[in-house]
């Protein structure tokens, strides 16, 4: 076959195709009844009954703790306000009209939990209520030394260092101790002189000449105030005069209480009048500088209480106060800094360290909910309000920021629901394994029975962390129950347990990733995995056997 008779062939089949499509089109527009019926009687997809994408690898199944209503996820606010509206306006006349009246007051998802399984897990309840938030902006910080507790030590007369008594920076010094010697020849030439006009004035005690005895007066204080402004001490003047050999070496002595920040001499190095030759500082105080956004600036003022924490003294908070807002903002970064000066006890402040800052704002008084109670699932936020009979249902709430670990709800909860503070972590979990969750990864009703259909015969994994809702900067302790279809503990597998944050390029964070390898410990598995951040974090559990991977459980874990 030549190329020409291939472009020929290739060229009526592009043509058929296009004479189809145009007879295509014109049936649809011949018969827009039709179309309009065949589009309503479709079914709608997994993925148009919630907004987030199909996952058709299950996670896993776990072991259940209670029973589970498998119903749907709870919608969000404004989703279900609108449902409810189109409801009532399609009410009179439209077939669906009902439906979306329905769908607007489904039940939220839920757990019912005997009191042994409830204790078993450390849950834990409070009441809703009002209370006055602190409302806080927080920001990063850097240590820095306090410039106006800085001392400069400089020669007072040139010569030669013969002694450091201080020889390294970052050496405790305290006020008037000494830290070199220098040797003057100039000293030695004043000191001769100062012990010439003593003798002098001594062979003048019994003369009658007033005026010579005045003149030699005069010549021993001027060239006592010379040895004195060298930096010569009385006690040492006092040794001169009394001394047969003069001395000759200068003992520098320290004006102040610090730490030397900078050390500018060597033992033997030849100094000038006014060198430098150390920077001591005194950190008893120090200064915290933050960075504070422009658009913030109105909250801040000099005095503001601010409350410093660090990674460095994990539970120590210090306390200070604004002391000066630069006046100036950066062109590139569009921050103001902000210096607090703060007591340092222990020296565990230390220039050039990282800090976290609490500036205090204003207060509110509204509804609130503690930190722990908050599950945060990425995309929304749950509390968990106990309905009686041991029934535990979540609720979608709107938040305000934290402040005092306590939360401002918006919307969700009202005054004297009984919430979940801990123990919601596991209780979290254990609803999306048995379904009452489907919406959340975006599956419907139909799509948790195929996936439970397919997987039942997959071990079952129930996990929970010790603490509950852990620090980030600390470890947890994790423990897995893993059970095989019969409900038998299974205690021959291999448990991994990976935690996973993404990326924040907003906040300069890279994606972090945690992983632990659990041992069997009776009927489960425990082990030691470190929280490195505060925040939501995804937790996978990988159960495998002889290199075979049995089944895989994923859940979110809260720290503080």
């Amino acid at each position: 076959m030549t190329t020409r008779e291939r472009y020929l062939i290739a060229a009526g089949l592009v043509l058929g195709l296009f004479i189809a499509g145009v007879i295509f089109g014109v049936s649809r527009v011949l018969r827009p009844e039709a179309s309009a019926a065949t589009t309503e009687e479709m079914p709608p997809g997994p993925e148009s009954q919630a907004g987030f994408s199909q996952e058709l690898k299950p996670a896993s199944s776990g072991a259940l703790i209670g029973t589970a209503e498998a119903v749907p996820y709870p919608k969000p606010f404004d989703e279900a306000r609108s449902s409810s509206e189109n409801a009532s306006a399609q009410h009179s006349g439209h077939q669906h009209g009902s439906a979306a009246s329905s769908a607007a007051t489904e039940p939220a998802a839920s757990l019912q939990m005997t009191e042994d399984e409830q204790r078993s897990i450390g849950l834990q309840t409070a009441v809703v209520q009002h209370r006055m938030i602190r409302r806080e902006l927080l920001a990063v910080a850097r240590v820095d030394e306090p410039e106006t507790q800085l001392a400069s030590i400089s020669a007072r007369i040139g010569g030669r260092i013969d002694k450091l008594h201080v020889d390294f920076t970052g050496q405790p010094v305290r006020r008037g101790q000494p830290i070199a010697e220098i040797y003057s020849p100039e000293i030695l030439s004043s000191a001769e002189e100062y012990k010439l006009a003593i003798e002098n004035r001594k062979r003048l005690a019994g003369s009658a000449e007033s005026g010579a005895i005045s003149g030699a007066d005069e010549l021993i204080a001027a060239s006592r105030r010379r040895l004195e402004l060298w930096g010569l001490t009385p006690q040492q003047i006092d040794t001169i005069a009394t001394s047969d050999k003069p001395q000759i070496d200068l003992t520098i002595f320290s004006p102040a209480s610090g730490i030397v920040t900078e050390r500018k001499v060597t033992q033997g190095q030849y100094v000038n009048a006014g060198d430098v030759l150390y920077t001591v500082t005194d950190l008893s105080r120090i200064w915290v500088k933050a960075d504070i956004y422009e658009a913030d600036l109105p909250q801040i003022h000099v005095g503001q209480a601010v409350e410093i924490t660090s990674e460095s003294a994990p539970g120590a908070r210090l306390r200070g106060q604004v002391g000066f807002l630069e006046p100036m903002v950066n062109a590139q970064t569009r921050t103001t800094v902000a210096r607090i000066e703060v007591s340092n006890p222990g020296m565990r402040l230390r220039p050039g360290m990282f800090v976290q800052v609490r500036f205090a704002l204003s207060g509110e008084h509204a509804l609130a909910v503690p930190r722990s109670a908050v599950v945060d699932t990425g995309t929304r936020k749950l509390v968990y309000v106990a309905k009686g009979n041991g029934v535990f249902e979540a609720h979608e709430v709107q938040l305000g920021p934290v402040a005092d670990d306590y939360y401002p709800v918006s919307a969700g909860l009202r005054e004297g629901d009984r919430i979940v503070t801990e123990g919601n972590f596991l209780l979290d979990s254990q609803t999306r394994i048995s379904g009452g969750m489907s919406g959340l990864f975006g599956g419907s009703k139909e799509f948790n029975q195929q996936q439970t259909a397919s997987t039942s015969a997959q071990p079952k994994v129930s996990l929970r962390s010790d603490p509950a809702t852990p620090q980030g900067g600390t470890e947890a302790t994790v423990h897995v129950s893993v059970q095989d279809a019969a409900g038998k503990p299974v205690t021959d597998a291999q448990v991994q347990v990976t935690l996973f944050m993404p990326a924040m390029p907003a906040m300069g964070m890279g994606e972090m990733r945690e992983a632990a390898t659990l041992t069997a410990s009776g009927s489960e598995y425990a082990g030691r995995i470190k929280v490195p951040t505060s925040g939501t974090w995804t937790v996978t559990v990988e159960v495998s056997r002889g290199g075979q991977l049995l089944t895989n459980y994923r859940s979110t874990l809260n720290a503080r």
